[in-house]
């Protein structure tokens, strides 16, 4: 195999596939990736078994063949080579595998290769129905809804994103049973296909895409269909694909409140100011901020033994009972940062119900649980 590729195309690869690629893993092949070089351009392909990616760029073949490469230390080199074409030759062993030469100007590199037969095949969706969905769309509601997913391994079915689609309507939710967080976009058209009931998108799947989502600056579509129990995701020349959670999401629905009547409107910049400040006091690790609300003002405040307390106050346009509750102060702050406006709806009710926060579009909702205070 040789081929001679632009070196910025090669990094852009790189740099797909070092986010699939787990920092440990059990199989070394793994820690590879895949290239095939083809009659007019490079195939490629990275997989942690859970999830993994393919697609194919342009490059000069010289001679056909595949080759995987280790894909962390092939990406430190490209990344300190000037900015010129790059040769890939891999100079083959008789017991398969062997080394390939890296060449950019006068800089050479020899690196080991695995045998690419060793490589495990990824699923390839040809015959999948396929909707499609708005970059933007999908992007923000990947943004809006996974930082809530949970990072505990244990709660498996919590690891991810929750996926349903009613009528013309997508909605996206994830929690940890601390918080949730919620997001719907209406009116997309999904004419031919079918989902009978929702599924749940591995968090670590959902976070590349987003990656990727994010630097893809040509394309408006993504196309994502769903076969086997996994869900592949297509844009322009690239694919990925990955495994479905197992197990029941939790019934979403019966956890958002619907009677918290204490509501008030504030500037969320300031408020997300005035957390952070109260907060450099509190325990580190849970970050609990007492919120004490009143007419025409909410007051916060933090005390730790080792540092001492603080309180802030702002005034808010409220008029009801006093409230006094207590929050993970880190999770306020996450969720305010991703909602849209700088004016945010909260809804509450009273010490032990969670609390109901909302953007001015209200197609985002994210709930906090209280703490004890």
């Amino acid at each position: 195999m040789e081929i001679i590729i632009e070196r910025e195309d090669l990094l852009k690869v790189l740099l797909k596939a070092q986010g699939i690629i787990e920092k440990r893993n059990v199989m070394s092949i793994l820690e590879n990736i895949l290239i095939d070089a083809k009659a007019d351009r490079m195939d490629y392909a990275a997989t942690n078994l859970e999830v993994g990616i393919y697609g194919s760029c342009e490059v000069q073949t010289i001679k056909e063949g595949r080759v995987v490469l280790l894909a962390k230390k092939t990406l430190e080199i490209v990344r300190e080579l000037p900015e010129e074409r790059i040769s890939l030759k891999l100079k083959e062993s008789t017991q398969g595998g062997g080394s390939t030469e890296i060449v950019c100007g006068k800089a050479v590199f020899n690196l080991i290769s695995m045998d690419p037969k060793e490589f495990p095949s990824l699923p390839v969706y040809e015959n999948v129905d396929l909707f499609s969905v708005d970059i933007d769309k999908i992007r923000e509601m990947i943004k809006k809804t996974i930082f809530a997913a949970s990072l505990d391994e244990k709660r498996h079915n919590l690891n991810g994103v929750f996926f349903e689609k009613a009528g013309k309507t997508i909605r996206m939710v994830a929690t940890d049973g601390h918080r949730l967080s919620m997001m719907e976009k209406e009116d997309v058209e999904i004419e031919g296909f079918k989902l009978d009931k929702g599924i749940i998108f591995p968090r670590k799947g959902l976070n590349e895409l987003k990656k990727i989502l994010e630097d893809d600056k040509d394309n408006k579509k993504v196309y994502i269909g769903i076969k086997d129990n996994n869900c592949v995701f297509k844009v322009d020349r690239l694919s990925m694909v990955m495994r479905l959670l197992e197990g029941e999401f939790p019934d979403y629905r019966s956890l958002i409140p619907r009677d918290n009547d204490k509501k008030f409107v504030i500037n969320k910049s300031r408020f997300i100011n005035s957390l952070r400040r109260v907060s450099l006091v509190s325990e580190e690790r849970l970050k609990p901020v007492k919120f004490y609300i009143s007419t025409g003002k909410i007051g916060l405040r933090a005390r730790n033994a080792d540092y001492g307390e603080a309180y802030d106050e702002m005034e808010i346009d409220y008029r009801g009972p006093d409230l006094m509750m207590a929050f993970n102060a880190g999770y306020f702050v996450e969720v305010l940062n991703i909602l849209d406006g700088e004016e945010v709806l909260i809804e509450l009710k009273d010490a032990l119900s969670p609390a109901v926060l909302k953007s001015n579009n209200g197609s985002h909702i994210s709930i906090i649980m209280p703490m004890r205070a």
